[in-house]
């Protein structure tokens, strides 16, 4: 693990936002004075959680963020990140990088990231925790603070060893420890009082609960006669309500057959009332008809006449249109035929017109060809084909030199395959080893993830079920001491209440006695009255010693009170006999005009409570007294009132009748007499409640600490096997990498072959592409050669033959133009001719279609005159007969509607008769129905009883409570248990659960006291465990260090000695560490003396110590060799490059010995004032570049 990246924003002088990307071995940070570079290591420090402003070179932790310069603002927020490198899982998170953020906000808020998640300080803390990067480490040494380590006292330069030894974790977690011992003592001996509690409780307990038990046996014996008693009283009555029920159902069956034959005649009487009613619409709508057919008859009459008029002129018009039609299309039928033919001349015309343009065409592209000379292309061909030639010979020559090279590059070749066929056999070998492997390992691999994330998950359940039975049981200890607290105020309410605390002597003494040797004392004033608290102060103010009054039932009862505190000496008394005290109050008018004022509260007598019997105490006490919220309210209110009324206000001042005025400040009384009673019923009321959540509670802790018990075995168990699948992993990983090794090596040994087998392929691909070229290119020149030949041959004919065809082609052309002119002219005669009679054609059919239609229209009237003529007399025929139909229908219905009348009055008659015999059946079972409803009032009682007080239906009363005796002996029995039960007293029902749930809780706080027992135990198991541990570990890296210390001591001063002492060698826990040093050619001396070169290289060597024991991920050194001299500083270097093997240093320097020893060098400048810049170099890189460049 190394620090991989710095992200810095706002922090300092870092104005900017910033990366510095940090590489592993020696990273040196340079700059000039008050440039910022110890900002670097400050910033480092910070996002680790460092709590110290100081620490940081500040005076308050706001001093971090940017705080300005003369060019820029300040800003609100710092902010760093570092990232991590964990490809090794060193830190246990399962990521290969980690990033820690902590930001910081001017307002004062701050924040802490986790790879962008947030977390806690602490989560940061207890990550780094005995990594060497936690807060009492050696690896983080700030500007000057190299000799702190020398001049801390021995005790305090512990903590380096203990960071170095990994106990810190011990040391905290016995801290922890210690800390849950002290809780769990506490809940032991809150535990313990309340079991010593509930046990004084358990034996009145069981005797109310034998009571009860009692009662309840009775009270059930009572309950099963009652409802046998109850059944049997129902049965008979039920007895007789059946048979009534069966008489009136007799009644109503009968009435329901009356009903039906009444309802059957009613029906019977509308359908011949309907009846009626429809031969009288049907004589009316048959007299409507004959009207209506009378009328349409004589309308058709009339039509028929007129269309026997219109035929006539008609048919004359049809038989001239008609002869017009015959003539036109004879023709039309001359016209197409005529325009066929001329049609078929045009496009002979248009055919030979086409063919003179094409032979004209021909000619004059043959007249282009033959009219150029080809001679100069005769020549230019002759220089071309000597120049192939040419080519050729050069082709030949250049493929006998590739054939040679071939043969060379082959005998190369096959002397490398054999040596290479040997090598890969061996790789082949390997590679399948290493295949073995890698699966094996993938699924080991794949295992220990499962287990890991198993025991993650179960780890994580265990935390929550652990935390969360922490938590409730927290809650649970917490409870117990809340009714502790409420059990001794309750306890201090009581013993307050039963010696009357507060009350003057005498009226103690009074109240004391008031039940044995004074009657008649019905109690005190503060003791009668109950006042809301917002009116304590008001009402105490107002009566004032008032409240002590006593009051009595008589004057005859004060009397003798008065007599007893004079005979017994007890002192004196205010008394109020009660039926002498008369009411006092407000008149009406000023208690209305008050009331209308602001700041009115209420008469004083009204804002008490009291029993009725008594209100007129309060009358008399405070009936003129009126609350005001405040005394300039009450001034006001006292001014019309004239001053003759008394006010108080909430806040205790008085304004007297007169106008006086008393105020102040309101002393608190020791011992309050209003409320007290309130309070005390209200913290029993609290008191019960708590009682019941803390035993719900405590039955909740239970379950939670099996939960998490059994969780935790199961972590356990889930953690060995993780162990062992990683140990598992560890060696197959190890068995990998050496096979991977040897697979690299050959992979070395084949990369040569391919490296020199590639490069000949290449050189012998690269000649058979040229090969191949070469023969393409030949080819190619032969076929281009016998071209050449033909082309000059050929071209050379055709010339001798261009000028004879030229000839030719000329006659042709004058004899085919001088054919093409007669024959356009003739198809332009043709084309005019053809357009004429096509509009002749037209004309002729347009007029044809034109006389067509005027003859179908001629048709269409004639045909509709022959046809109204036909019909015209059809429809007279049948409106005649319709009319004497309709005659004959009209007197049918009037015969048939006088019979219908007849039968309908004998109906009606019926009907009647039929209704009176229903009407007096129907009173007969009025008076049975309200006989069966009596019985039904009785029954629904018995049956309510039943179920009210008992809780049953009588379904299940008669399965389960039969009675089996007689039932006048069964009251008598009921009557003697009821007896029995009041002679039980008082009984607390309750009992039975309280005593169950009393044994609950002292059973479950007696198993909770077993457990801190055992808790206390194991947690003194657990500190001497973590003792042990500490001191081992300790001693271990002691010794280690000590060893280291002398050797470097002696190395870096080129002599001397040091030793490494401890204070207390016995008390390895508490021991400090003394250093002593001598160095070479001085005396042993105290540390102080020494120079501060000579302190700075003793605590280098002491770094560079703790380093070679427990090497750490990475060191910041800020100036730490500044007091150095040339000579030290060279072995310090020295050091410094052989400890970056193991450990990442970054170093802050001036020194040039120091940058020499650098991997990378950085440079923090300050281009603007105040903000601080930052540049990199590798020093590698440039090695490299200086010697390419010599």
């Amino acid at each position: 693990m190394f620090l991989k990246r710095l992200e810095v924003k706002g922090f300092k002088s870092f104005a900017e936002e910033m990366n510095i990307e940090f590489v592993p071995g020696v990273n040196a940070v340079v700059g000039p004075n008050g440039s910022g570079k110890s900002n670097i290591a400050d910033g480092i420090r910070w996002v680790l959680g460092e709590q110290s402003a100081r620490s940081l070179r500040g005076a308050k932790m706001e001093d971090v963020i940017f705080a300005g310069s003369d060019t820029r603002r300040s800003l609100n927020l710092a902010s760093i990140t570092v990232v991590l490198d964990n490809t090794n899982d060193e830190l246990l998170l399962g990521f290969s990088e980690v990033s820690i953020t902590r930001r910081l906000y001017r307002s004062g808020e701050s924040e802490y990231l986790m790879n962008q998640k947030p977390c806690r300080r602490k989560d940061i803390v207890e990550l780094f925790m005995d990594s060497g990067l936690g807060k009492e480490a050696f690896s983080i040494i700030g500007q000057g603070r190299v000799e702190e380590v020398l001049s801390s006292k021995p005790v305090e330069r512990r903590a380096i060893f203990e960071e170095a030894a990994g106990v810190v974790k011990y040391k905290q977690r016995k801290q922890q420890a210690e800390k849950k011992l002290t809780e769990t003592r506490d809940n032991l001996y809150r535990v313990e009082d309340i079991l010593s509690e509930l046990e004084g409780q358990l034996e009145p307990l069981k005797q109310q609960a034998s009571a009860a038990k009692d009662y309840l046996t009775k009270t059930e014996t009572l309950k099963e006669y009652e409802i046998g008693a109850l059944v049997e009283e129902v049965t008979m009555k039920h007895q007789v309500w059946t048979a009534l029920h069966e008489e009136i159902e007799n009644i109503e069956k009968q009435q329901t057959v009356s009903d039906k034959e009444l309802k059957q005649q009613e029906e019977k009487r509308k359908e011949w009332q309907q009846t009626i009613e429809n031969m009288e619409k049907n004589i009316s709508a048959v007299q409507d008809a004959l009207v209506a057919a009378s009328e349409q008859l004589e309308k058709e009459e009339g039509h028929r006449r007129l269309l026997e008029e219109r035929g006539k002129n008609a048919g004359e018009k049809k038989a001239e249109w008609e002869k017009r039609l015959w003539e036109t299309a004879e023709k039309n039928k001359h016209t197409k035929q005529l325009l066929k033919q001329q049609k078929q001349q045009l496009k002979q015309s248009t055919k030979k017109v086409k063919e003179l343009k094409e032979k004209l065409k021909e000619n004059q592209s043959q007249w282009q060809y033959y009219v150029a000379s080809k001679q100069e292309e005769i020549e230019s061909l002759k220089s071309e084909y000597i120049e192939r030639l040419n080519e050729q010979a050069a082709i030949r020559n250049e493929e006998r030199h590739i054939e040679d090279q071939k043969t060379q590059f082959d005998q190369r070749f096959q002397s490398l395959q054999v040596e290479n066929d040997r090598y890969l056999k061996e790789r082949k070998t390997i590679e399948e080893h290493v295949e073995t492997w890698n699966t094996y390992t993938e699924k080991l691999a794949k295992e220990y993830e499962e287990m890991k994330q198993s025991y993650q998950q179960l780890q994580k359940q265990w935390q929550q079920a652990a935390e969360e039975s922490d938590q409730q049981e927290e809650k649970l200890y917490e409870a117990y001491r809340y009714l502790d607290k409420t059990k001794s105020r309750v306890n201090v309410l009581e013993e307050m209440e039963s010696d009357y605390t507060g009350f003057f002597h005498g009226v103690k003494e009074i109240l004391k006695a008031r039940n044995t040797n004074i009657k008649g004392i019905i109690g005190a004033v503060a003791e009668l009255i109950n006042v809301p608290s917002s009116y304590v102060t008001a009402v105490e103010t107002a009566l004032g010693g008032a409240l002590q009054h006593v009051v009595t039932e008589t004057e005859k009862d004060a009397r003798h009170a008065i007599q007893y505190l004079k005979t017994n000496k007890k002192g004196r008394a205010t008394f109020l006999p009660a039926d002498v005290i008369r009411p006092r109050s407000l008149s009406h008018a000023v208690r209305e005009t008050l009331k209308a004022q602001p700041g009115f509260v209420a008469v004083a007598s009204e804002a008490v409570e009291i029993e009725r019997a008594y209100q007129h105490i309060t009358d008399n006490l405070l009936g003129q007294v009126v609350i005001a919220e405040t005394l300039e309210a009450a001034n006001k209110m006292a001014r019309l009132s004239q001053y003759k009324v008394r006010f108080v206000t909430l806040d205790g001042d008085v304004v007297n009748p007169g106008g006086s005025m008393s105020g102040g400040a309101v002393k608190q009384q020791k011992h309050q007499l209003l409320g007290r009673q309130q309070e005390l019923q209200e913290l029993k009321r609290k008191y019960a409640v708590m009682q019941e959540k803390t035993a719900a509670l405590e039955k909740k802790v239970q379950q939670l600490k099996e939960q998490r018990d059994k969780l935790h075995r199961e972590l356990d168990s889930c953690r060995q096997q993780e162990e062992k699948a990683r140990t598992k992993l560890e060696e197959a990983n190890e068995e990998r990498r050496k096979k991977e090794a040897e697979l690299a090596r050959s992979h070395s040994r084949l990369s040569l072959f391919d490296r020199e087998s590639a490069s000949l392929k290449e050189e012998l691909n690269k000649l058979n592409q040229r090969q191949q070229v070469l023969e393409e290119n030949k080819t190619s020149l032969s076929g281009k050669i016998a071209e050449l030949e033909q082309k000059i041959a050929t071209l050379e004919s055709s010339e001798k033959q261009r000028g004879e065809k030229l000839e030719e082609l000329k006659e042709c052309a004058n004899e085919w133009k001088i054919e093409l002119a007669a024959s356009q002219e003739t198809m332009s005669h043709e084309q005019s001719e053809v357009k004429r009679i096509e509009s002749q054609d037209q004309e002729e059919e347009q007029f044809i279609r034109s006389l067509e239609k005027d003859i179908r229209l001629l048709n269409e009237q004639l045909s509709s005159i022959d046809g109204g003529d036909d019909a015209a007399a059809v429809d007279i025929d049948e409106l005649k007969e319709k009319k004497a139909q309709l005659t004959a229908q009209l007197a049918s219905l009037r015969r048939d509607k006088t019979e219908a009348g007849q039968e309908l009055e004998h109906l009606k008659l019926r009907i009647q008769r039929m209704t009176t015999a229903f009407n007096e059946q129907q009173n007969h079972l009025h008076e049975q129905q309200v006989e069966l409803n009596r019985l039904d009032v009785e029954l629904d009682t018995k049956l309510q009883e039943l179920q009210e007080t008992h809780e049953l239906s009588f379904e299940r009363a008669r399965q389960h409570y039969s009675l089996s005796i007689d039932i006048e002996e069964a009251k008598q029995k009921i009557k003697l248990l009821k007896m029995d039960i009041e002679e039980l007293g008082t009984i607390n029902l309750g009992s039975i659960d309280e005593l169950e749930r009393v044994s609950e809780r002292v059973s479950f706080l007696t198993a909770q006291k077993d457990d801190l027992h055992k808790a206390q135990e194991s947690l003194f198991a657990v500190i001497q465990e973590m003792d042990e541990e500490v001191r081992r570990r300790f001693s271990e890296t002691y010794s280690v260090i000590r060893k280291h210390f002398q050797e470097t001591f002696v190395e870096l001063f080129g002599g001397g000695d040091a030793d490494l002492l401890l204070t207390e060698p016995d008390d390895l826990l508490e021991t400090g560490v003394d250093i002593m040093a001598r160095p070479p050619g001085k005396k042993r001396q105290h540390l102080s003396l020494l120079s501060g070169g000579e302190k700075a290289l003793t605590a280098i060597a002491l770094l560079f110590s703790i380093v070679k024991a427990k090497p750490v991920p990475f060191c910041v050194l800020d100036e730490v060799e500044a007091a150095l001299d040339e000579a030290n500083l060279v072995r310090f270097s020295e050091y410094l490059r052989r400890f970056s093997e193991t450990t990442q240093f970054i170093v802050i320097s001036h020194r040039k010995t120091t940058m020499e020893a650098a991997d990378v060098l950085y440079g923090i400048t300050m281009e603007e004032s105040g903000v601080s810049k930052m540049v990199s170099v590798r020093l590698e890189e440039t090695a490299k570049l200086l010697e390419e460049t010599t």
